[in-house]
């Protein structure tokens, strides 16, 4: 379990070693999926009234709904799980996970991403660039989207984790390779329309990110932000709704649990 602002180097614990250390536990404590979305909690923490709040990754998604399934071992416990949407954000939240505290969009990075003004960093001449690489993941993820919907298995998955330097390496084209791999078709214009509208908050929040940075680190900037930048950046630029909201959230949980 991570307490203050210390990162643990070792290896996630399983799922056993988790429940246990809950059942042990005498803080108020955050799960959450993984190590990468620790420093994104860690900041929020700090917004709430107290401080004396651990946060335990799990090692990712699957993880966490198994130790929520457990939950009953350590009922006692001050315990608050919080996760990304996902494809709930597209099938709705079950009945047996909406204790758990979901981000609005895909994802935490979305929410961060949604909430900013991060977009307003590109370069006027590298807007027409960036809204036609946007076209192009929107084409992408409107495909998969209707891909995950026509998948009547129960355990199938929404398939949009690739990085954008492998779906259009170019910003001119969606990759003939990638495209191929994958049975590329062209979605439906309603299947587009439904992801545009919300298109921050529905295609994934790492692409977004990822999409603003290609732009933001190119040869010859006068100074240049990996995704990571980006994401601290939107993440501490203040007035954001979505991450006030998960504070909110966050601390009527922790008050009640």
């Amino acid at each position: 379990m991570i307490r203050g602002t210390q990162l643990s180097n070792r290896v996630t614990p399983s799922v056993q070693e988790i429940v246990s250390t809950l059942k042990r536990s005498s803080l108020p404590t955050l799960v959450i999926e993984g190590s990468d979305d620790v420093y994104i909690y860690r900041y929020l923490k700090s917004k709430l009234s107290s401080r004396v709040v651990s946060i335990q990754p799990c090692g990712g998604r699957s993880t966490l709904f198994k130790i929520h399934d457990r939950k009953h071992e350590f009922a006692d416990k001050n315990i608050v799980f919080i996760a990304d949407k996902d494809s709930y954000r597209f099938d709705g939240i079950p009945d047996d996970r909406k204790d758990i505290i979901f981000t609005e969009g895909y994802c935490i990075e979305n929410d961060i991403y949604q909430g900013s003004t991060i977009h307003s960093f590109i370069d006027e001449e590298d807007s027409s660039s960036f809204e036609l690489l946007r076209t192009l993941i929107l084409r992408w993820y409107a495909f998969e989207l209707e891909r995950y919907n026509a998948n009547q298995s129960e355990n199938k998955t929404l398939e949009v984790s690739a990085h954008i330097n492998v779906i259009s390496p170019d910003n001119t084209q969606l990759c003939p390779l990638f495209s191929q791999r994958i049975g590329f078709r062209e979605p439906n214009t309603q299947t587009l329309e439904f992801v545009a509208n919300a298109y921050d908050s529905n295609v994934r929040g790492k692409q977004l990110f990822q999409m603003l940075s290609r732009f933001m680190s190119k040869k010859g900037r006068f100074s240049s932000f990996s995704d990571k930048n980006l994401v601290e950046i939107a993440l501490k630029q203040g007035g954001n709704d979505l991450l006030q909201r998960l504070v909110c959230d966050m601390e009527n949980k922790l008050a009640v649990a």
